[in-house]
């Protein structure tokens, strides 16, 4: 790889990665392609690998798009990889992992405390030091917020309340602003980590799913939005699927109860459809800065490591370290190797720090 370099876009240059990307992505709509290019270049950034002066094309392409997260209360801009590919050309050259392992680098030296992806080759990531993350209790479903039992006894009245009032219309850009209000109420109620949402953040979601040929159903009363259904379209052998990648509403419902309360709301606004799905979305997680991500954690009851750490990408994560982790929040500090009392790798250190952590991260670019 001595003639190739890794390098940062210019937010000029971030057009010219489109047919890398079109080619990796096929599937992708052209009504999906253009609204991704035409937003998430605005602030995204955009990691790639290209040959010398002579050969000046992408071999390998990496998009970073930022998210707002809410980490126990905390608020940090956390990248969300996307967009990973590698030119036909230069597969199984290891070009990707000197990328990841480059972005990854970046990032712990920025103070990022982590990074998290879709991952359509677990193993491969998993090899970057990836793990899924332990707990997404509402990922299985598209964020439908299940009842914790599935018996009916423990299914509230209320639950059901937007699925019987029939108040069901399709929500528009004037409806962003409540809708973030809403889904940060029911979120912050019931996961540590999710992505805080503002009205730019629904504003352009509503672009993004309409680039999808759906949007946006939104229930309301009297005390304002009772729940909330986001979808997509789509038409495959004749059947016309909508796809439902998240349903937010303030109680607890269960996996038919949900079904039936999406059937409902899209014919009562005009949309006829042959099947309804749910998306499945388990993201992974990377520790870029283990001294950043510690101080954010919380836990009701007091843990503490004694341990020394591996990571093979980022040397800072490295090295021996008590961590202690109670209401009040997280602590870490460098001990002699003497006083260590575990070994872990950095993926293993991982998911025994997220193990009791709820997360809800459901974004798909």
């Amino acid at each position: 790889m001595e003639s190739s370099r890794i390098r940062y876009l210019r937010q000029e240059e971030k057009q010219a990665t489109r047919p890398m990307y079109e080619n990796a992505f096929s599937e992708d709509s052209q009504e999906f392609v253009d609204y991704y290019y035409s937003h998430k270049m605005k602030d995204n950034e955009i990691m790639v690998m290209e040959g010398a002066e002579e050969d000046s094309s992408f071999h390998v392409m990496i998009h970073l798009n930022p998210y707002n997260l809410s980490i126990y209360g905390h608020r940090r801009r956390i990248p969300y990889i996307v967009a990973v590919a590698t030119g036909i050309a230069y597969r199984r050259q290891g070009k990707m992992s000197a990328v990841m392992a480059q972005a990854l680098q970046d990032l712990a030296a920025g103070g990022v405390p982590f990074t998290f992806l879709l991952p359509a080759d677990p193993a491969y990531y998993r090899g970057q030091g990836f793990v899924f993350f332990p707990s997404q209790p509402y990922h299985n479903r598209g964020g439908v917020c299940f009842a914790r039992e599935s018996s009916q006894e423990v299914i509230r009245a209320a639950s059901l309340e937007v699925a019987s009032v029939g108040g069901w219309r399709r929500a528009s850009a004037e409806d962003a602003a409540e809708m973030a209000v809403f889904s940060n109420q029911v979120l912050e109620h019931r996961c540590e980590v999710f992505v805080r949402r503002d009205e730019q953040y629904c504003s352009r979601l509503l672009e993004e799913l309409a680039a999808e040929h759906g949007g946006v159903l939104l229930s309301e009363n009297w005390q304002g939005i009772t729940g909330l259904i986001f979808y997509s379209i789509n038409s495959s052998q004749g059947t016309v699927t909508a796809e439902v990648k998240e349903l937010l509403l303030k109680e607890d419902v269960t996996h038919e109860e949900a079904e039936q309360i999406c059937s409902d709301a899209l014919e009562k606004t005009g949309c006829m459809v042959e099947r309804i799905s749910f998306t499945s979305s388990r993201m992974m997680v990377r520790l870029a800065s283990l001294i950043s991500f510690v101080p954010l954690l919380r836990s009701e009851k007091p843990i503490r490591y004694q341990v020394q750490v591996t990571d093979a990408l980022v040397a800072a994560n490295a090295g021996c370290f008590r961590i202690d982790i109670n209401s009040g929040g997280g602590s870490i500090r460098r001990i002699h190797r003497a006083d260590v009392r575990e070994y872990l790798d950095i993926t293993e250190l991982t998911e025994r720090l997220f193990r009791n952590t709820s997360v809800y991260l459901h974004e798909w670019v």
